[in-house]
């Protein structure tokens, strides 16, 4: 199983970074705004007096703005991807990408949660509160009805469209552990200043670094030309796809 799960990440590895310079430098580029909002939060939290703005961990922030911003990259080259190969199974994942964008915006499960802990029935579970029980209970409900759409797009894709799932949910593991299980541990921490702050940048640099691989996978995806970059069995990444030493011996 450990050597499966090994050869399947060195595969994807390899499409992704092998011959695929400018995929490779968007993601860069991605990656480099995450880092230079993260330095930013840093230096405001050790004593700039600067606005909350600069926090990328701060409702209405910049750091909130650009996760947007990357939440409709992704939406567009899905619906690109789709379009162009006439692969609508893809599509299943277009309706979790708008919520997590609503959400975002509107703070629905905080807002779920918190009328929940209003109510006089609300309850906790030992030392997890009713606001993070609503919380928890609201995001496992949505995420129960979104998962419909991607089981039918699962079902009814080629190979390759299965492939692009598997990886995408992987990664979407990776984004739900920082706003999840990371944003429930925070909880618990809310009235202990260092830990409250450690977790709160912890959970919003995870989800920004998860978010924008993403985005370097769809564009991957794009820049494969559909066809490229992929087998048409479930194995992954094509083999046929040419390697540099196969297009320098056939240059020669």
């Amino acid at each position: 199983m450990a050597s499966t799960v090994r050869n399947s990440v060195r595969s994807t590895w390899r499409w992704f970074f092998d011959d695929a310079r400018a995929a490779t430098l968007v993601l860069a580029m991605i990656l480099s705004v995450d880092a230079l909002l993260a330095l930013i939060h840093v230096v405001v939290m050790v004593g700039w007096n600067a606005p909350d703005i600069w926090r990328i961990d701060m409702d209405g922030s910049y750091g909130e703005a650009y996760q947007y911003v990357k939440y409709l990259w992704v939406s567009i080259l899905l619906v690109v991807y789709a379009r162009q190969n006439r692969d609508w199974p893809i599509l299943g994942w277009l309706p979790l990408f708008i919520y997590f964008i609503v959400d975002d915006a509107l703070l629905i499960h905080e807002q779920a949660g918190y009328w929940y802990s209003s109510q006089d029935w609300a309850f906790g579970l030992g030392p997890i509160s009713a606001q993070n029980v609503g919380e928890l209970a609201t995001s496992a409900l949505v995420g129960l009805a979104l998962l419909v759409p991607l089981v039918v797009g699962y079902v009814r894709g080629t190979p390759r469209t299965k492939w692009i799932y598997r990886v995408v949910v992987a990664l979407m593991v990776a984004l739900l552990f920082f706003a999840v299980v990371v944003d429930a541990v925070h909880g618990l921490f809310m009235n202990i200043r260092l830990i409250d702050r450690g977790l709160g940048f912890l959970e919003d640099l995870g989800e920004m670094v998860v978010l924008s691989v993403i985005v370097g996978v769809f564009f991957r995806i794009n820049v494969g030309g559909g066809q490229k970059g992929f087998s048409q069995d479930a194995a992954g990444p094509a083999a046929s796809e040419p390697t540099t030493q196969t297009r320098r011996a056939l240059r020669r």
